[in-house]
């Protein structure tokens, strides 16, 4: 009884706490700056990497299976830290994710190119997953943003700790990436508030892009997310001429 009293009082102190929020423009790169007690708000963005039919891939748990799913996280990590707004970068399953301090529009612009790279880098992956006898695999690229309340949490004095991303960001990109590339959808979808910042810069010098990019409504004929499957021309150009 004694340990549930001991559990009851340290929830209560923490529904009594208080939680001090500071507004930033950018979301800070150190981990020092977040405590127990604060919450930052800032614009973020996410970018989510879903392979499509894992549970298919994952029927055969093998050697095979290991050195795919390497291949598949370690590029796919490589492109994401070109960009250093990243704040973090991690492996849900088989979902390769990035969050980004995004708090202008050009930010959010490079993270959209970052995912038409990624689009890229599946040709390749698939090229040489098929020259070396594996079997070949697609994903689908998520990209959500909002204002987001950074929290850590956990609990003190154990190590045991991260930061929670409370906003849609993440909601959004993770429910994009595993409805992309999936039921005539395009490899790349895009929440509807992430595609209004960057309409304008994006078709400002590429108007030819515009019939590129998808509206995909819903029942009631809102607009449930934009989708395209766009790729970066020097990464294939490279492709073709080298594998």
């Amino acid at each position: 009884m004694k340990d549930y009293e001991q559990l009851k009082s340290s929830i209560e102190k923490i529904l009594h706490s208080s939680t001090k929020i500071e507004q930033k423009d950018n979301i800070p790169s150190s981990d020092s700056d977040f405590t127990y007690e604060n919450g930052i708000k800032a614009w973020v963005s996410s970018l989510f990497i879903d392979i499509v039919k894992s549970s298919e891939l994952f029927e055969g748990p093998n050697e095979d299976t290991a050195r795919i799913m390497r291949s598949f996280c370690s590029g796919i990590i490589s492109i994401l830290k070109e960009n250093d707004h990243y704040r973090e970068i991690g492996i849900r399953g088989d979902c390769v994710y990035a969050i980004y301090s995004t708090s202008y529009k050009d930010d959010l612009l490079d993270v959209f190119y970052q995912a038409c790279k990624i689009n890229t880098f599946m040709i390749m992956l698939n090229k040489l997953l098929k020259r070396n006898g594996f079997t070949t695999i697609q994903a689908g690229i998520g990209l959500g943003c909002s204002e987001n309340l950074i929290i850590k949490a956990g609990q003190k004095g154990t190590g045991i700790n991260d930061k929670i991303w409370i906003g849609k960001a993440v909601v959004d990109a993770s429910h994009l990436s595993d409805v992309a590339n999936r039921n005539l959808i395009d490899s790349i979808a895009i929440s509807p508030l992430f595609f209004s910042n960057i309409s304008e810069d994006l078709f400002k010098d590429r108007n030819d892009l515009r019939p590129l990019i998808k509206k995909h409504t819903n029942f009631y004929g809102h607009i449930d997310f934009y989708h395209c499957s766009l790729i970066n021309k020097d990464f294939e150009n490279w492709i073709e001429e080298n594998l």
